[in-house]
């Protein structure tokens, strides 16, 4: 019997260590409203599934168990989007998010390459002598997508080469500059852009 209430127990700290370790959630009540399609987000066609000027009105982003839904509530009447069906949610600090594998992801830049980063937190193990140690680490996961393509790959040379760089002569100016996956990470501090996109359009024009 105690050695199964120590399992329990272990599971549930375990449980909330976890989820202490997650990154602060979007509120519900920051979300404006959806970019339900590419071209509409690239239109900058918000489209607005309450107004939130009725008792119960809401947005619903069900974070917690990672669930595929995201539910609207307008004069008590429930409307439930998957997040895979709708290109972004907006906030009304004026960010952008897209659901990648269900996550928020926010949409950093936009001005070649649809950069995406997800900032979240890792467990690193380290045993000092007969004790085992956990520590969450901070982490940055980047994605990217084509201008009005819907698809979404992770930000690695591999797919930049395979899916972004159709122009032989692009290709082969980024190839030389980006050795490495990282370089694609970088980001110049005076204009906020990613440095891989300000190369492509300088290639560009």
């Amino acid at each position: 019997m105690k050695t199964k209430i120590y399992f329990l127990f272990t599971i549930l700290w375990f449980a909330l260590q976890t989820y202490a370790q997650k990154p602060q959630e979007i509120k519900n009540n920051e979300v404006e409203g959806f970019y339900i399609t590419v071209s509409d987000f690239s239109a900058g066609k918000l489209t607005l599934p309450t107004d939130k000027q009725h008792n119960g009105d809401k947005i619903k982003l069900n974070q917690f168990f990672i669930s595929p839904d995201i539910i609207s509530i307008e004069q008590d009447r429930k409307t439930v989007f998957n997040k895979d069906s709708i290109f972004a949610i907006h906030l009304t600090n004026g960010k952008n998010y897209r659901f990648i594998n269900r996550n928020p992801c926010l949409i950093a830049d936009t001005s070649s390459l649809y950069i995406y980063t997800y900032k979240t937190t890792k467990t690193v193990f380290s045993t000092s002598g007969p004790h085992r140690r956990s520590k969450a680490v901070p982490v940055t996961y980047y994605y990217f997508s084509l201008p009005d393509e819907k698809a979404v790959f992770p930000l690695t040379l591999a797919n930049v080469r395979k899916y972004a760089l159709t122009d032989p002569a692009i290709h082969i100016a980024v190839c030389n500059k980006f050795t490495t996956d990282k370089m694609l990470e970088e980001i110049n501090p005076e204009t906020g852009n990613f440095i891989i996109n300000e190369f492509i359009l300088k290639l560009k024009n």
